[in-house]
């Protein structure tokens, strides 16, 4: 497993925490309503079965993925558990409907807001250290817990022992707070090259 300094841990969390600030703003234009997001907490494992989301009572989840490319490459994805998800659907659409009415239109608003989200995140990361990233169209996904990161398509995901870095995320709406997941899962390849990239924009920065 490859060990971060706290440096290099605290900058990869500021450059995410300058996505989602972003992804925030744009999320609060969309739906007329402040929204704030923050990242608690992000951590690195080796097995999705060592995760604080793989070991949480929900059984389904609503994933939105993305793949992407440059220096590195793997595959993001925002998850919530399923009733979670559709929480943030009618808060954020503004819809007083019972949740099991919300189905329809769970997988577009979701395919949305992850949109924003994974691409801010990806897109403060590549704007800091200069380097280029792209992303393929989301995708959308619901499927029990454990088996969230078990498609042959799914690219890093189908790698042989990737490495997750994951982001606990917390919405906070004008009616309540609901509890998410950005995951980013990377061979450890990509892992290395993104602390390498890391560790130039701070001898940089200390110039």
């Amino acid at each position: 497993m490859i060990e971060l300094t706290e440096l290099e841990h605290d900058t990869i969390s500021e450059l995410i925490n300058i996505g989602v600030g972003r992804a925030a703003s744009s999320l609060s234009e969309m739906v007329d309503q402040p929204v704030e997001l923050t990242v608690p907490a992000i951590s690195f494992v080796e097995r999705f079965s060592d995760s604080e989301l793989a070991n949480a009572p929900t059984e389904v989840v609503s994933a939105v993925s993305q793949s992407f490319h440059g220096p590195f490459t793997g595959e993001a994805m925002l998850v919530f558990p399923e009733v979670r998800s559709l929480e943030l659907v009618r808060s954020l659409l503004k819809v007083d409907v019972p949740l099991d009415t919300l189905t329809d239109l769970e997988q577009e608003a979701l395919m949305e807001v992850g949109n924003i989200i994974l691409n801010a995140c990806l897109g403060s990361i590549s704007n800091v250290l200069g380097e280029p990233i792209n992303c393929s169209m989301p995708t959308f996904r619901k499927r029990e817990t454990r088996a969230l990161l078990d498609d042959d398509t799914a690219g890093a995901s189908a790698a042989t022992n990737p490495v997750l870095m994951i982001l606990h995320v917390q919405f906070m709406l004008r009616q309540n707070d609901i509890d998410g997941y950005v995951l980013f899962v990377m061979d450890l390849e990509s892992i290395q090259m993104l602390r390498e990239l890391v560790r130039r924009f701070l001898a940089n920065s200390l110039r």
